[in-house]
Formats: structure tokens, sequence, C-alpha cells
């Protein structure tokens, strides 16, 4: 699931570092705050860190996939 989910914000975020942990990192800098709440009105909580980026935990695939949704949403 964490390689699923990486391939797919690359195509929002090209520079998503590769992860070996249960989380992906978002490189948002100033747009992370904004990014978060976006995500937590769609239902998805994240951990936006102001002026750098949001940590994304993976999670089931239906959990994953409301999150690629919300992403979308708010990045494209």
């Amino acid at each position: 699931e964490r390689d699923r989910v990486t391939e797919a914000l690359r195509k929002f975020v090209p520079d998503v570092p590769a992860s070996q942990a249960n989380f992906v990192w978002l490189p948002l800098g100033d747009r992370a705050v904004e990014f978060g709440k976006a995500c937590e009105s769609r239902g998805v909580i994240v951990r936006p860190f102001a002026g750098d980026g949001v940590r994304v935990t993976i999670g089931t695939p239906a959990e994953n996939d409301a999150f690629l949704a919300a992403a979308e949403a708010a990045l494209a």
C-alpha cells in the first residue's frame, strides 16, 4: 500500500521521497497546514507540520483510497 500511495501522490507532488516506514512524507512547505485542513474537511486526518510538510500514515486500502481522493481534491 505504501508504494501505491507514494506513486499516486507523485502525480501531484513529484518529489515525494521513498519511505520504508508506515507513513509517507509530503514536502508541501507553506501549503502543509492548508492541505491538512482540506483533508480533515473530507474526514481524513493527516499530520501537517507548518512550513515543512505533511506526514500521512498508511492505512487499509479503503483508508488510503479516501486519503488519495482528498489529496487529489486538495492538490489538483
